[in-house]
């Protein structure tokens, strides 16, 4: 009787432990929340400003994911022509990325592929889950932002709104508001590390929509949007887009 009692207790335990870890081998096929943000857009750009972003990764089904962010634009300070392109006196606005991802089940790295993006690199040794690895993307951002810029009106005198043309100048103070709205199709890699450090690097090509208007403008700044030959300070137009 006893070893019958022992014979049964070791295997209730050997069932436990086994229907323990099939459990906890489940829960690795996939990471059902990514919390994460996008490092690159703290970096300044050309109006000394960056993205504060946060954003989250959600699994849906069949190796298909939806991926949002949100940031807020914020200057560092006052941008100077020389180094920015822009001259400005600060920038502020937000910016809302949404984005549908497919893994495409494929998490042996293409070593050519690091040679050209060496990011690359710091992918190796992933795990392979459900939403690891490579995949397609259809991306959408939507971004607006007012930028405090000044103008320097020549030949006009403090006697404003009379000006009699002499030799002073004044600086005029203005607003620029700008938005642009772009659609990217993305290739990336997405590593899901075992101690939950998530590297996901990818790249992406589309088109965008961009609009901007000035408020209290009074000459004719034609500071160009580069690489597009836009007037920063007002117009429309679609022009290529890059991720």
């Amino acid at each position: 009787m006893k070893k019958r009692s022992t014979c049964l207790t070791i295997m209730l335990l050997v069932g436990s432990y086994s229907l323990s870890y099939a459990q906890q081998a489940d829960t690795l096929l996939l990471k059902k929340i990514v919390i994460n943000t996008s490092a690159l857009e703290y970096i300044p750009d050309r109006l000394n400003a960056g993205n504060f972003n946060l954003g989250a990764e959600m699994f849906v089904a069949n190796n298909k994911t939806i991926y949002a962010n949100v940031g807020i634009l914020q200057s560092y300070g006052q941008s100077d022509r020389n180094w920015f392109q822009l001259s400005s006196q600060g920038t502020t606005g937000f910016k809302i990325q949404l984005e549908g991802r497919h893994y495409l089940n494929r998490h042996k790295i293409f070593d050519p592929v690091v040679l050209l993006f060496w990011p690359h690199v710091f992918q190796y040794k992933s795990q392979s889950l459900k939403n690891s690895g490579y995949y397609f993307a259809l991306h959408w951002a939507f971004q607006h932002t007012n930028t405090k810029r000044v103008e320097t009106i020549p030949g006009l005198s403090t006697g404003y709104p009379f000006p009699d043309y002499d030799s002073h100048s004044i600086q005029n103070g203005y607003t620029v508001k700008r938005s642009a709205t772009r659609m990217h199709v993305k290739f990336g890699y997405q590593s899901i590390k075992s101690y939950g450090l998530v590297i996901d690097y990818s790249v992406g090509l589309g088109g965008q929509y961009i609009s901007s208007s000035s408020k209290d403008k009074l000459g004719s700044n034609n500071d160009k949007d580069w690489p597009w030959n836009k007037n920063y300070d007002e117009g429309s137009g679609i022009y290529p887009s890059f991720v």
